[in-house]
């Protein structure tokens, strides 16, 4: 069975176009067949979003971590001023709308890759992928403490209901802090910041 976090190219494309409002700008997102969430932004990212506007990420270096259609990184890019955003997804599929809407909505060129997470970053950022279970989601959360520099932070949503407290809990072993910033319809947004 074919998930949205595996290489998933043999599957039917079935393109389409979605419209995602969010505060006062509407932004244009192609989405297909095999992609998380592709009938609509869910309300998880959403609430990871409105998070990351209450932080000062101008001039910043972003990890949009799983980064699925491109959602995170073209509204970031939007919203703060002189950002970099790479994003990293396993899925290819999913990399190459991502690449299209950043070019789509932004002008840029392409930000996003299929691969592991390489390079240093002042933010990574994600809407960790609950399925793949504990053990593989964590080692995300391994990889974003490795890739941050020192002074960053890394900010993630979970449903309650999905082990949000074992997953802040996990944060504070690795990172020796992790912050609640957002309840919203279930969905917890947390802060953790390297030392």
């Amino acid at each position: 069975m074919s998930h949205y976090f595996t290489d998933n190219r043999e599957l039917v494309e079935n393109r389409r176009e979605i419209t995602f409002r969010f505060f006062d700008y509407e932004y244009i997102l192609e989405t297909d067949n095999g992609v998380f969430s592709k009938e609509h932004v869910d309300l998880g990212t959403q609430s990871l979003l409105k998070a990351c506007l209450k932080e000062d990420m101008n001039g910043s270096e972003i990890c949009d971590l799983g980064c699925g259609y491109g959602v995170v990184g073209v509204v970031l890019s939007k919203e703060f001023k002189d950002v970099t955003v790479t994003g990293f997804d396993i899925n290819p599929r999913a990399v190459d709308l991502a690449n299209l809407n950043f070019k789509k909505n932004s002008g840029c060129g392409e930000n996003f890759v299929h691969d592991g997470i390489k390079g240093k970053f002042d933010w990574v950022i994600t809407n960790p992928p609950i399925r793949v279970g504990k053990e593989k989601m964590y080692s995300l959360f391994d990889e974003a403490y490795d890739s941050l520099r020192s002074g960053g932070g890394f900010m993630f949503v979970i449903r309650k209901q999905h082990g949000a407290k074992s997953a802040q809990k996990k944060c504070i072993d690795l990172f020796g802090n992790c912050e609640l910033l957002t309840k919203e319809k279930g969905f917890y947004t947390y802060i953790a910041r390297k030392h």
